[in-house]
Order: C-alpha cells, then structure tokens, then sequence
C-alpha cells in the first residue's frame, strides 16, 4: 500500500483526474462553447434577415400605397382619361431606386411577364419567379411573403424579396369595359377617407385591368452590408469563443494543480498515518532513536511489555528508560563511520518485567540515507516466552512418548510372566496347611503379583488411546458433587474449602468419568499438600469471549521448586513419600484427549496452583 501511495504521489497532477472525467468536462467545455456561438450566430443572422424583411417589407408597401394615392390624385383632378395603373407603379418604383442598397425592383405578374422595373430596358421581358426559401406569416392586411438569397451574375448577392400585388382593389373582380359603374349601399367599396360618411359610391377600375390575374412585387437588396456585419460577428465570436475555451481551459488547469496539491498533501498525510498506524499495530516492538540518539517511535507492543507509555519515552535516550540488556543494543559502536556496517544479528535476552519472567528475541538495525549517512538505530522485540514454552512442551512430549512406547512394551512382555507367578503361588498356597507360615508367604506373593499387574494397568492405560464417550458436561456440578466427596476428608485434616463459579457459564464437551478422575486427583494432591492444614480454592469461568472454560484449583502448601516445576507432569514423578507419580501424567492425558491443556503454578512456600483449560461445547442449534 505504502508503494501505490509513493507512485500516486509522483504523478502529474493533472494525472490524478480520470481520463473519462477529463474527456467528459473537454467535451462539454466544447459543446458549450460551440451552442453559444452557432446560437449567437443565428440570431443575429435571424435579426439581419428580419430587418432586410423589414425593409423589403416597407418598400412593397410604399409601392402599394404609393401607386394608389397617385392613380386617385389623377381621379380627384377630374382626368378621367387618366394614365394606366402600370406607369403609376413604374413612378413609384423609379422614385424608390435611388436607394443605395436596393440592388432592383420590379412588377411581375404569374407567368413571370414583367410589368414595371427598375430598369427600364427590362420591362415587357419574361424572368421566372425565385425560389421561395423563407415566408412569414400571412394576414388579411399583409399578404405572404418570401424571400431568397440568389447570386446573381448583374447584381452579385441579393436578397430577393417576394410578395403578391394588388393594384387598388380586390384581386378576384370582372374586367369591365367601362371606367366605373355605380355601387349599391351594402356592396363592398373603396372609401376615399375612413372618416368619410357612409353614402353611396363609385369603385373605380382602371381600364384594361385583368383583376383576375395575380401580380407579384419582387424587390433585391443589396447583401454586402448583410455579409459584412455577418463577418464582423463571425470573428467577435470567434474571438469571444476561443477566449471562453482559453478561460474555460485554464480554469481545468487551475482546478487540476489545486486537485494535484490536495492530493498530494493528502497522500503525504496517508503515508504519515499508514505508518504510524501500522508500526503501532505490529506485534512487535518497535524502538527507534534518531541521529543523535533520542527515542522517537514507541510503539504499543513495547509499551505493553515493559509498561512504559510513549509519551514517558519519547525523547528520551535508551540507557534512561531500557533495561541494561536492551539499552546495550543503542550504544555507539567502535567502528569508523568510512568503514560498512557489520550486519545485525539476532540474539535472546530473558528479562523479569515485573513478575513474570520471559524471553525476548532481539533484531537490531542501522538506519541510513541514500548517501550512507547515518539516521539513527531501530530494534525490533519478539517476545518468544509462549514460543520456548511450546517448544519445551513439544520435546517433553517427544520424550513422553519415547518412554510410553517403552513403558506399553515393557508391560506387555513382564505381564504374561506375571500371571504364571500369580498362578504358581495361587498352587502353593494350596498345598499347604491353612496358617502355616508357607501359605502366608503364597498370600504376599499373590498381593505383590497384583499390584505389579495394577502398576502395568495404569501404564497401559498411560500408553493406549482412551475411549472417550463424550457428552456436555456442567463443569459448576462436577466441582460440587467431587467437593461432597472430599470434604470430609478436607475437615480432618483442618482444611477449607471454597468454589468461585462464574454465573452462566457453558458447558464443555466431555467424558464426564474421565473429567471426574481429573479433578479428583488434582484435588487430592491439593489436601496432600497441606498437611498443617490451608485453604483450597476452587475457581471456575469462561475465557476467550466465551470459548474456554478455565479451572483453577489452587492450594496453601509448601508448594513446588522452580526446578522441578517442568518435571511434574513426568510419568513415576512424584515429591510425596509413597506417592506413584502416575496421577497427573494421566490426567495430563485426559485433558488432551479433551482438546485442553493442564499446567501447574507454583513457588516454593506459597502454595500452587493447577490451571486447566477446556474448550467450550458448541452452541446446540435454534
């Protein structure tokens, strides 16, 4: 973890982000930029169009409107011979020419005949409608219109404009051969002003005016001010778009170096606590001094051992704090510092914390930098007291086996010669008379033959396998009923007894006959003991969350020797005159046919203690 978090560290910052992310946000940054631009741009150019639509739009209606009030100017002179509507219309558009940016103007009707222009040299000629591409909205006031961009070959670009013409009245109206006829009030007419009283009147045709055709008024703008201003906004948006990219980029850049040295700081931090973290959850112990020989890491598994917090240690030097054997692995070493370190080597110290002896395995190691310079010392502790425990318990059980091989051997082949004697003296005692000193001899060889056979029986039983019939067995009721059974004996000699059980404790998977010939003997032994009298304790509770069941049966004797403490559990072992030494080897048997284990405490004058430990019954199912 440590190496991924130093590779995370010297990456780019910009490297830190997801490729996806990264290619997510240019995309977007893209896409908003571009919508921004193509929007401006089409509004604007909606804007352009509308107002060359205006401007088209307005001159189609000076044309119209003008057209009209000079035919009725000739009518109000009286000049009834008046011009055709046409030469009206070409005045009109010939007045309306002199604008810079109407590229032409013209009258055409629906098969393309035109009828005024503006030029003249093109009138009576045939040109084909445009393409509409673009309309607006019809009303009954303002007739459709559309409108085109074509490239013309005379004008350039233009933009065509076209929308239908109606001279002065309805388009749908019969071709008369008169000037005017009268009207009948009701019939729709053509008021000279809307303020005017309603009375009846002429409508007025002019003369020779098919009104059933259709004509179209098509007006050509000039498109270099529409392409010049379309130029202008193209570049400001451009610039403008390139300038939100260059923002929007740098903005990424920034928030990627600030991303970069949040994450760095945060990797930093990481390291610093992985560190920390791990060197104090190892279970190992952990010193370390720095160059000039101050502790600087204690960790918890140290403190434990030797009961001495970090903060009582730290920056301290070894000698002031360590145990001699220990504080001798900090001192400064002879060697010149131009001269290569010698490597570390492992070795044992057994140390007394408090009242408990015990055995720690040493590793020291020299710290330093790339460049040999020296950093400072670290030592490593393992405490390996459990370890050398278990390993003598493996050889004393190696040699335990070795001697049981023997011992089952040795019984098996003294066993049959012992029946033969038994039988013998069974045939003597026979043969001679009854309380003669012969047939008393038989006797006392009979009972020495069968306690040898009883002696063999045990260390058959020692050596063979036991049949166990298991079964849950409450160790609370098995502790009363075999302290019933001694009590009177404990009375006799002065002795009282007192059993701890723990509330609610579980039960454990057993033979409950072997169990009871396990404490029956560690209890005798107890009473044995005291032979001025004591106290016998007898203390039951769970270990290990619930686990393991612990019995601790502990007397106020003259207790044991430290030397001889590891021999106790031996076969034929025994400190007590006539004693066989056969009881705890078994019942150290037992416990182990059980899955448990069985050890003795003890100090000389203070009394022991044997301690067993068996394995709690599993739970039964719901």
């Amino acid at each position: 973890m440590k190496m991924r978090l130093l590779k995370k560290f010297n990456r780019p910052a910009y490297i830190f982000s997801s490729p996806w992310l990264l290619a997510a946000a240019a995309g977007l940054l893209i896409m908003i930029v571009v919508t921004f631009a193509f929007h401006n741009l089409r509004l604007e150019e909606r804007l352009m169009t509308n107002a060359m639509l205006q401007k088209a739009s307005t001159l189609m209606r000076v044309i119209h409107s003008g057209s009209r009030a000079s035919f009725l100017n000739d009518l109000r002179k009286d000049y009834w011979n008046n011009e055709s509507w046409t030469v009206h219309v070409q005045r009109v558009i010939d007045h309306l020419s002199e604008d810079p940016d109407l590229r032409f103007l013209s009258l055409v009707d629906a098969k393309g005949k035109v009828i005024a222009h503006s030029d003249h040299a093109r009138v009576g000629a045939n040109e084909p409608l445009p393409e509409k591409k673009g309309n607006q909205t019809a009303s009954e006031e303002q007739p459709q219109m559309a409108y085109s961009i074509q490239a013309l070959r005379e004008y350039g670009r233009v933009f065509e404009t076209v929308r239908q013409f109606s001279p002065a009245f309805p388009a749908i109206m019969p071709t008369l051969p008169t000037p005017m006829r009268p009207l009948r009030e009701g019939q729709p007419g053509f008021f000279l002003h809307e303020h005017e009283e309603r009375r009846p009147m002429l409508r007025l045709y002019p003369e020779g005016i098919p009104t059933s055709e259709q004509y179209f008024v098509v007006v050509g703008l000039d498109m270099k001010e529409f392409d010049r201003t379309l130029g202008r906004l193209r570049m400001q948006i451009f610039m403008l778009s390139l300038a939100m990219l260059l923002v929007g980029l740098g903005g990424w850049f920034s928030l990627s170096a600030v991303q970069g040295f949040r994450i760095s700081q945060k990797t930093i931090e990481d390291i610093q606590a992985y560190t920390s973290l791990l060197i104090a959850k190892l279970p190992v112990g952990v010193i370390a001094t720095d160059a000039a020989g101050r502790i600087t890491t204690w960790n918890q598994a140290i403190a434990d051992l030797l009961g001495l917090s970090r903060s009582a240690a730290a920056g301290k030097r070894p000698t002031e704090v360590l145990p001699e054997p220990l504080a001798a692995f900090f001192q400064p070493s002879d060697q010149p510092d131009d001269e290569p370190a010698a490597a570390p080597r492992e070795s044992s110290v057994r140390l007394t914390v408090g009242a408990r002896r015990c055995e720690l395995l040493c590793h020291p190691l020299t710290i330093t930098d790339s460049e040999q310079q020296f950093m400072g010392r670290v030592l490593l502790i393992s405490d390996v007291t459990e370890i050398r425990s278990l390993e003598q318990r493996m050889r004393e059980n190696e040699r335990l086996a070795a001697v049981g091989r023997m011992a089952g051997g040795v019984a098996h082949e003294v066993r049959n010669p012992l029946s033969s004697i038994k039988g013998l003296a069974l045939l003597l005692k026979n043969k001679f008379p009854a309380g003669s000193r012969e047939q008393d001899t038989a006797d006392l060889l009979i009972q020495e033959t069968e306690r040898m056979n009883r002696t063999i029986t045990e260390m058959l039983s020692f050596t063979r396998p036991s049949a166990l019939h298991l079964g849950r067995v409450d160790l609370g009721r098995l502790l009363t009923r075999s302290l019933d059974l001694i009590r009177a004996e404990a009375a006799e000699n002065g002795i009282a007894t007192v059993l701890e059980a723990q509330p609610d404790l579980p039960s454990v998977l057993g033979d409950v006959d072997r169990l009871q010939q396990v404490v029956m003997n560690v209890l005798l032994n107890a009473i044995q003991a005291m032979e001025q009298g004591g106290k016998l304790t007898v203390a039951l509770s769970a270990r290990a969350e619930g686990r393991t069941v612990e019995l601790r049966i502990s007397d106020t004797g003259q207790g044991i020797e430290a030397d001889l403490l590891p021999q106790v559990f031996y076969p034929y072992f025994t400190t007590k005159q006539g004693g066989t030494g056969i009881g705890l080897a078994i019942s150290q048997k037992i416990i182990a046919d059980h899955g448990g284990s069985i050890e003795m405490e003890s100090e000389l004058g203070q009394g022991a203690t044997v301690i067993i430990q068996l394995p709690a019954a599993p739970l039964p199912p719901v």
